[in-house]
């Protein structure tokens, strides 16, 4: 079996350990990545080089923000039959691993790895990008925008804390709302809060948005929330750490499988996995349906 590791450094010495046992009975190769798409080290573009250079498995060693990165390398390249991705979780938040049943600690990820168990998930894809765990606009695209500029500040929190402290800071100062309209298998067109599309239960690290999601059913779950007063906002902000917003009026869910427009009047940030994105302001969302082996438990 031939296994590229794609590493967020610095490279830890029990992930290293593992490596190195994988190794003698493996073709086994890590790359540490670089910041910058461009980068020829950047992980998309390793996901990309191993991918053409015939690697049965990619191994992602971060968090949700480096699997999104190499997932679009991967999904832009055909994929081999006998191909797999798996995941070391080594991030703050690790959404998708959670979902996956992948647990931080090292040895029993390798554990899941050396298993070779597989299972088929769906892929999203908005506009020209692809996603894996999430994809959502409006308030939580702001706080997660937020959110990473505490964590690069406060490198201590945990990315938790530090997705909650932006939230309560962007409740206290103004909660935005945009008209938007959505078309497709869902129609509607409204002032919302926030939207959310997840493939997974989870985001943000400790937010159910969807609680009931599921990875591999060909269908992804849409949580929008109408305006809310502060004191709300901070109710359902908790509520939805244990997934039980949905008892919120100005709370709804919906499920689809088709491929939804969104149009809003002017561009705004978004994010992908936790990855925020430069404004827009029309959005396609397309699913993918079981188009991506990974090792699970």
């Amino acid at each position: 079996m031939r296994y590229k590791f794609i590493i967020k450094p610095p490279l830890k010495k029990e992930l290293e350990g593992e490596i190195l046992n994988l190794k003698k009975e493996n073709e086994v190769e890590f790359e540490l990545t670089e910041r910058g798409e461009d980068s020829q080290k950047s992980a998309k573009n390793l996901a990309k080089k191993a991918i053409k250079e015939g690697f049965e498995r990619i191994i992602v060693a971060g968090g949700d923000g480096l699997l999104n990165q190499v997932i679009n390398g991967i999904m832009e390249e055909k994929i081999p039959e006998n191909f797999a991705v798996g995941l070391v979780p080594t991030g703050s938040g690790n959404n998708f691993a959670k979902a996956l049943g992948i647990p931080k600690d090292i040895k029993k990820a390798f554990e899941i790895i050396k298993s070779e168990k597989r299972t088929l998930v769906d892929v999203g894809k908005v506009n020209q990008k692809y996603f894996i765990n999430c994809f959502s606009l409006g308030f939580d695209a702001k706080i997660n925008d937020l959110a990473n500029k505490i964590k690069e500040k406060y490198s201590f929190l945990p990315r938790e804390l530090s997705y909650f402290f932006a939230a309560l800071k962007e409740i206290i100062f103004q909660i935005p709302s945009y008209e938007i309209e959505i078309s497709g298998e869902i129609n509607f067109k409204e002032k919302l809060v926030l939207v959310a599309i997840t493939n997974s239960q989870s985001y943000g690290g400790i937010f159910k948005i969807n609680p009931g999601a599921s990875i591999s059913d060909g269908k992804f779950n849409l949580c929008k929330i109408s305006p809310v007063s502060k004191l709300k906002a901070i109710y359902t902000l908790f509520l939805a750490t244990q997934g039980k917003h949905l008892k919120i009026p100005e709370v709804k869910t919906f499920l689809f499988s088709q491929p939804l427009n969104i149009y809003l009047k002017e561009p705004i940030i978004w994010e992908i996995d936790g990855e925020v994105q430069k404004p827009e302001k029309e959005f396609k969302v397309e699913i993918l349906k079981n188009s991506l082996k990974f090792l699970t438990r």
